[in-house]
This record gives C-alpha cells, sequence and structure tokens, in this order.
C-alpha cells in the first residue's frame, strides 16, 4: 500500500473522531490532526507526482 494511500485512510480515520462542533476551532487536537494529514497527503501527492514524471 502506498503511503499516499494510508494517510489518506488515517484522514478518514480522523475524520469518523469528529464531533461536527458548530465552531471548529484551531484548538481542537481533530481539527489539528486533520489539518496536518491533510498537508502530509498534499506533500506525498506532489512527491509521487514529481516521482512518475522522472520514470518517464
Amino acid at each position: 500500500m502506498l503511503q499516499s494511500e494510508r494517510v489518506a485512510r488515517a484522514i478518514e480515520a480522523v475524520k469518523d473522531c469528529c464531533g461536527h462542533c458548530a465552531v471548529c476551532s484551531s484548538d481542537c487536537p481533530v481539527f489539528v490532526a486533520r489539518r496536518a494529514l491533510e498537508g502530509l497527503a498534499y506533500d506525498l501527492q506532489k512527491y509521487e507526482e514529481e516521482q512518475t514524471r522522472a520514470k518517464k
């Protein structure tokens, strides 16, 4: 399984933990975890695209 797939699964797991508060705050640990994982997912996507282009 690719790293990006693992991160996508982790993002879904964090979303399942979310209580869907009326006001999402940056103090919420679920919010922080989701944002960090989404940043990692973006970085991995760009890295994998770069590696694909390098192979061509």
